[in-house]
Protein backbone atom coordinates (compact mmCIF):
# COMPACT_ATOMS: atom_id res chain seq x y z
CA UNK A 1 0.00 0.00 0.00
CA UNK A 2 2.65 2.52 1.03
CA UNK A 3 5.19 1.25 -1.49
CA UNK A 4 3.76 3.67 -4.07
CA UNK A 5 5.30 6.54 -2.05
CA UNK A 6 8.81 5.13 -2.39
CA UNK A 7 10.89 6.24 -5.37
CA UNK A 8 11.53 3.50 -7.94
CA UNK A 9 14.66 1.41 -7.39
CA UNK A 10 16.70 -0.44 -9.99
CA UNK A 11 17.71 -3.77 -8.46
CA UNK A 12 20.50 -5.62 -10.25
CA UNK A 13 19.55 -9.27 -9.83
CA UNK A 14 20.57 -12.78 -10.80
CA UNK A 15 17.86 -15.42 -11.21
CA UNK A 16 18.87 -19.09 -11.54
CA UNK A 17 16.62 -21.76 -13.09
CA UNK A 18 17.44 -25.45 -13.69
CA UNK A 19 18.91 -24.58 -17.11
CA UNK A 20 19.57 -20.82 -17.17
CA UNK A 21 21.28 -17.98 -15.32
CA UNK A 22 19.53 -14.66 -15.98
CA UNK A 23 21.08 -11.33 -14.97
CA UNK A 24 19.34 -8.00 -15.36
CA UNK A 25 17.72 -4.98 -13.76
CA UNK A 26 14.33 -5.10 -12.07
CA UNK A 27 12.44 -1.83 -11.47
CA UNK A 28 10.45 -1.77 -8.21
CA UNK A 29 9.29 0.45 -5.38
CA UNK A 30 9.97 -2.29 -2.82
CA UNK A 31 13.33 -2.13 -1.04
CA UNK A 32 13.84 -5.83 -0.40
CA UNK A 33 14.13 -8.49 -3.08
CA UNK A 34 12.40 -10.90 -0.68
CA UNK A 35 9.33 -8.64 -0.69
CA UNK A 36 9.32 -8.63 -4.50
CA UNK A 37 9.60 -12.42 -4.83
CA UNK A 38 7.10 -13.18 -2.06
CA UNK A 39 4.50 -10.61 -3.06
CA UNK A 40 1.09 -12.25 -3.50
CA UNK A 41 0.01 -12.55 -7.12
CA UNK A 42 3.49 -12.07 -8.58
CA UNK A 43 4.01 -14.80 -11.18
CA UNK A 44 6.87 -13.32 -13.21
CA UNK A 45 9.48 -10.56 -13.28
CA UNK A 46 10.40 -8.33 -16.20
CA UNK A 47 14.13 -7.59 -16.33
CA UNK A 48 15.69 -4.91 -18.51
CA UNK A 49 19.27 -4.82 -19.77
CA UNK A 50 19.15 -8.58 -19.20
CA UNK A 51 21.23 -11.39 -20.53
CA UNK A 52 20.33 -15.07 -20.46
CA UNK A 53 23.12 -17.63 -20.09
CA UNK A 54 23.23 -21.42 -20.14
CA UNK A 55 23.84 -22.98 -16.75
CA UNK A 56 27.41 -24.25 -16.52
CA UNK A 57 28.89 -22.88 -19.72
CA UNK A 58 27.57 -19.34 -19.15
CA UNK A 59 27.24 -19.07 -22.94
CA UNK A 60 24.97 -16.08 -23.64
CA UNK A 61 21.84 -17.27 -25.44
CA UNK A 62 19.91 -13.98 -25.35
CA UNK A 63 20.58 -10.37 -24.52
CA UNK A 64 21.08 -7.68 -23.82
CA UNK A 65 17.37 -7.00 -23.83
CA UNK A 66 14.11 -7.29 -21.94
CA UNK A 67 13.35 -10.71 -20.43
CA UNK A 68 10.24 -12.10 -18.75
CA UNK A 69 11.10 -14.73 -16.12
CA UNK A 70 8.51 -17.09 -14.62
CA UNK A 71 9.02 -17.22 -10.83
CA UNK A 72 7.77 -20.81 -10.77
CA UNK A 73 10.94 -21.82 -12.64
CA UNK A 74 13.37 -19.91 -10.40
CA UNK A 75 15.50 -22.03 -8.06
CA UNK A 76 17.05 -19.03 -6.32
CA UNK A 77 17.78 -15.34 -6.77
CA UNK A 78 20.08 -12.69 -5.36
CA UNK A 79 21.00 -9.06 -5.78
CA UNK A 80 24.26 -8.38 -7.59
CA UNK A 81 25.21 -5.61 -5.18
CA UNK A 82 25.77 -5.93 -1.42
CA UNK A 83 22.61 -5.90 0.68
CA UNK A 84 22.37 -3.52 3.64
CA UNK A 85 20.51 -5.85 5.99
CA UNK A 86 20.74 -3.47 8.96
CA UNK A 87 17.18 -2.78 10.00
CA UNK A 88 15.35 -4.71 7.33
CA UNK A 89 14.42 -7.82 9.30
CA UNK A 90 10.81 -7.39 10.37
CA UNK A 91 10.37 -10.10 12.98
CA UNK A 92 12.70 -11.59 15.52
CA UNK A 93 14.22 -14.75 14.07
CA UNK A 94 17.29 -16.81 14.80
CA UNK A 95 19.95 -17.68 12.25
CA UNK A 96 20.59 -21.41 11.84
CA UNK A 97 23.56 -22.80 9.89
CA UNK A 98 22.16 -25.04 7.15
CA UNK A 99 22.86 -26.85 3.92
CA UNK A 100 20.21 -26.49 1.22
CA UNK A 101 20.01 -28.87 -1.72
CA UNK A 102 18.39 -27.40 -4.82
CA UNK A 103 19.22 -29.73 -7.68
CA UNK A 104 21.85 -29.36 -9.09
CA UNK A 105 23.06 -26.77 -6.54
CA UNK A 106 24.37 -27.04 -3.00
CA UNK A 107 23.95 -23.96 -0.81
CA UNK A 108 25.55 -23.31 2.57
CA UNK A 109 24.51 -20.43 4.79
CA UNK A 110 22.18 -19.35 7.53
CA UNK A 111 18.42 -19.66 7.26
CA UNK A 112 16.30 -17.61 9.62
CA UNK A 113 13.68 -19.40 11.69
CA UNK A 114 11.08 -18.23 14.17
CA UNK A 115 11.46 -19.01 17.85
CA UNK A 116 9.43 -22.19 18.37
CA UNK A 117 9.48 -25.00 20.94
CA UNK A 118 11.49 -27.18 18.53
CA UNK A 119 13.48 -26.70 15.35
CA UNK A 120 11.27 -29.04 13.27
CA UNK A 121 8.20 -26.93 14.03
CA UNK A 122 10.05 -23.73 13.13
CA UNK A 123 11.20 -25.21 9.82
CA UNK A 124 7.70 -26.44 9.03
CA UNK A 125 6.19 -23.02 9.85
CA UNK A 126 7.94 -21.25 6.98
CA UNK A 127 5.23 -20.09 4.61
CA UNK A 128 6.84 -17.69 2.14
CA UNK A 129 7.50 -18.79 -1.43
CA UNK A 130 11.20 -17.87 -1.19
CA UNK A 131 13.25 -18.34 2.00
CA UNK A 132 16.19 -16.13 2.90
CA UNK A 133 19.70 -17.54 3.28
CA UNK A 134 22.28 -15.09 4.58
CA UNK A 135 26.07 -15.37 4.23
CA UNK A 136 25.41 -17.87 1.44
CA UNK A 137 27.78 -19.85 -0.75
CA UNK A 138 26.41 -21.81 -3.70
CA UNK A 139 27.87 -24.14 -6.31
CA UNK A 140 27.00 -26.97 -8.69
CA UNK A 141 30.13 -28.91 -9.58
CA UNK A 142 28.17 -31.41 -11.71
CA UNK A 143 27.33 -28.63 -14.20
CA UNK A 144 30.59 -26.67 -13.83
CA UNK A 145 29.20 -23.85 -11.68
CA UNK A 146 32.03 -22.66 -9.43
CA UNK A 147 31.37 -21.53 -5.86
CA UNK A 148 29.98 -18.05 -5.43
CA UNK A 149 29.46 -16.10 -2.20
CA UNK A 150 26.58 -13.64 -1.76
CA UNK A 151 25.28 -11.65 1.21
CA UNK A 152 21.71 -12.87 0.80
CA UNK A 153 20.16 -15.58 -1.33
CA UNK A 154 16.43 -16.13 -1.82
CA UNK A 155 15.71 -19.81 -2.40
CA UNK A 156 12.49 -21.38 -3.69
CA UNK A 157 11.02 -23.18 -0.69
CA UNK A 158 9.12 -25.55 -3.00
CA UNK A 159 12.27 -26.79 -4.74
CA UNK A 160 14.57 -27.01 -1.70
CA UNK A 161 15.63 -29.73 0.71
CA UNK A 162 16.96 -28.23 3.95
CA UNK A 163 19.50 -30.05 6.12
CA UNK A 164 20.33 -28.65 9.54
CA UNK A 165 23.36 -30.27 11.21
CA UNK A 166 22.78 -32.23 14.43
CA UNK A 167 23.74 -30.37 17.57
CA UNK A 168 22.76 -26.89 16.35
CA UNK A 169 22.03 -24.62 19.30
CA UNK A 170 18.28 -23.92 19.34
CA UNK A 171 16.55 -21.16 21.31
CA UNK A 172 12.84 -21.49 22.04
CA UNK A 173 12.43 -17.80 22.92
CA UNK A 174 13.93 -14.59 21.58
CA UNK A 175 16.56 -12.99 23.81
CA UNK A 176 15.40 -9.83 25.60
CA UNK A 177 15.64 -6.62 23.57
CA UNK A 178 18.68 -4.82 24.96
CA UNK A 179 18.24 -1.70 22.82
CA UNK A 180 15.62 -0.25 25.17
CA UNK A 181 18.28 0.46 27.78
CA UNK A 182 16.51 -1.11 30.77
CA UNK A 183 13.58 -3.10 32.06
CA UNK A 184 11.20 -0.14 32.51
CA UNK A 185 8.39 -0.62 29.95
CA UNK A 186 7.48 3.08 30.08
Amino acid sequence: MFSSFNPPLALEVTLVTPALVIEGIFQTRLRRLSDVLNEAGTEHLILSDARVMELGSRRIVAGPGVVRVQLGDVLFAHRNTPVDAGAEMRTSMQPVKSVLLVTPFTIEGQIHLAYEPDIARALDAQASRFMTVSAANYWAYAVAESPRAVDQLLVSREKTHVAIPAGVQWLTEAPPDRSSGGSNPW
